[in-house]
């Protein structure tokens, strides 16, 4: 004799639709006559009921309810998911109910569904239109488990696609768990087993369940490929001990498709472009040797750190600095690789200061123009399309032209204010970085035209989101600021 098929869990994660039986109600004149039912697929699955030759019909609307849709059915739905089932999900636990609450006459009642097939979608899950198949699923809840005054036997048999009888062999059974009191203080807990495609509870109650339950937990039945045009479900209904008569006690039942759940795909990290510029004039140097001998350490703990999809371009201010990253400059990067036309630029170039009389060619030093860089890189750079803007800027003098010899004045704080407007304009970061300057060989003088000019480079990194840094910040090394220039332009970094 064959064993009772169950599994102790699901083995797979699969996403289930059941049908959507909402619009199904029971007429008088639907014994033994097809109705059909959406099976959320975008086809139909046909339904009928009947009686058993031997058994005589009875009245469902006499003291109880006829057949009718349940949608998010309740056993079903608090009973799904769980103990065996762990693994299945749906948005919708839909079922066919049915319910009377009036006794038989006979001790040995019978009932019967069959379920239709030929119009069912199964395509849509893996199968052939026409047929039920391996990722389709029957089953029941609520029937009477045998261990109190009643038992219930569902016997399922039915035919494939060319006629001939189906199988049972290649079914599997998943339990679901406990579902909660309803009238009269029954617990659903008994779990079903399959025995040669007869469904029947047993005498072992799902986890946390009560012993000796009057029903069952819900037993959902995986088919197997054989492909099925029809199933026959008998539904017979035995006393128990001398008890009185079964009655039909409200059982559900349930027809689903699944999809084999799709592993969670790991999200892909955000494109970044973060553009790195820098003053050219000789006393940055330092800075630009540092930058270029860490910034490959530096990318490569912020992939670990803060990962994304990171492209960086170096630059200089109207120069570059041999041997290190900064081997192009803003303006030829832009108007030769950005195709930008240089009358577009406000950067100044060495030919604007030689157009000044000699007495105003002191005022500026174009490869200082830190805010006027600002603003072209922001706007013309040919930043990718989805990407987070990010500058970085580094420098040692005053933002407008640098020489800062007699303090910062009105034309450093209006530039860097239109830098900021820019920047957010663009919708880009602006990172800062201050180096070490001489300003004046008075201590004090020295003092207060630093922290001018730090509060500028502050400025301008705060109100654009970044973050400022000084020649501080790089005591140890350029490594950690520039790990924090990049998660800082990072959007999902923390």
């Amino acid at each position: 004799m064959s064993q009772p098929t169950t599994q102790s869990s699901s083995a797979e994660e699969l996403d289930l639709v059941f049908w959507d039986t909402s619009a199904y109600r029971w007429s008088p004149g639907d014994w033994n006559q097809w109705r059909y039912i959406p099976d959320g697929l975008g086809g139909e699955i046909g339904i009928r009921f009947g009686v058993s030759s031997g058994f005589g019909t009875f009245d469902w609307n006499k003291g109880g309810k006829a057949p009718f849709g349940s949608v998010n059915d309740g056993t079903g739905a608090s009973s799904f998911g769980k103990n065996e089932q762990v693994g299945l999900a749906s948005t919708s636990v839909n079922a066919v109910r049915m319910t009377a609450n009036r006794e038989f006459t006979n001790a040995h009642n019978n009932f019967t569904v069959e379920l239709d097939f030929s119009r069912y979608k199964g395509s849509k899950v893996g199968g052939k239109d026409g047929v039920a198949g391996a990722n389709t699923f029957i089953g029941v809840s609520d029937i009477y488990a045998g261990l109190t005054y009643a038992k219930t036997t569902v016997t399922v048999t039915g035919t494939l696609a060319d006629g001939s009888a189906a199988s049972p062999a290649g079914w599997k059974l998943v339990n679901g768990g406990v579902a909660p009191n309803t009238a009269g203080g029954n617990q659903p807990s008994a779990q079903l087993s399959l025995v040669n495609g007869v469904l029947q509870g047993t005498s072992k109650p799902a986890p946390g369940g009560m012993a000796n339950s009057i029903d069952t937990v819900l037993g959902l039945v995986r088919l197997d490929a054989a492909g099925y045009r029809t199933l026959h479900l008998r539904h017979d209904l035995y006393p128990v001990g001398g008890n009185r008569a079964p009655r039909i006690d409200n059982s559900g039942l349930y027809v689903a498709s699944a999809f084999p759940r799709k592993p969670p795909q790991p999200a892909k990290p955000p494109p970044i472009d973060l553009v790195v510029v820098i003053d050219t004039s000789v006393s940055m140097r330092d800075e630009a040797d540092a930058l270029s001998q860490t910034i490959e350490a530096a990318i490569a703990a912020a992939k670990t750190k803060c990962p994304s999809d990171l492209r960086v371009t170096y630059l200089g201010i109207e120069g570059t600095f041999k041997k290190t990253r900064f081997d192009n400059t803003v303006r030829n990067y832009l108007t030769q690789t950005a195709k930008v036309d240089p009358s577009s630029l406000r950067g100044r170039t060495s030919a604007d200061l030689e157009k000044l009389p000699e007495d105003q060619k002191k005022t500026f030093d174009p490869r200082e123009d830190g805010a006027r860089a600002i603003e072209d890189v922001a706007t013309h750079f040919d930043w990718r399309v989805g990407a987070s803007r990010s500058i970085f800027f580094l420098g040692d003098e005053a933002l407008e032209g640098g020489i800062s010899v007699q303090g910062q004045d009105q034309e450093d704080i209006e530039a860097a204010t239109r830098a900021i407007e820019i920047a957010r304009k663009t919708g880009t970061l602006v990172h800062t970085y201050l180096g070490t300057s001489k300003f004046s060989s008075d201590a004090k003088k020295h003092d207060r035209i630093y922290k001018e000019i730090e509060g500028e480079f502050a400025r301008v990194a705060r109100e654009t989101g970044g973050k400022p840094f000084t020649s501080k910040d790089a005591l140890n090394g350029f490594q950690a600021v520039l790990e924090e220039v990049i998660c800082g332009s990072n959007p999902n970094a923390t």
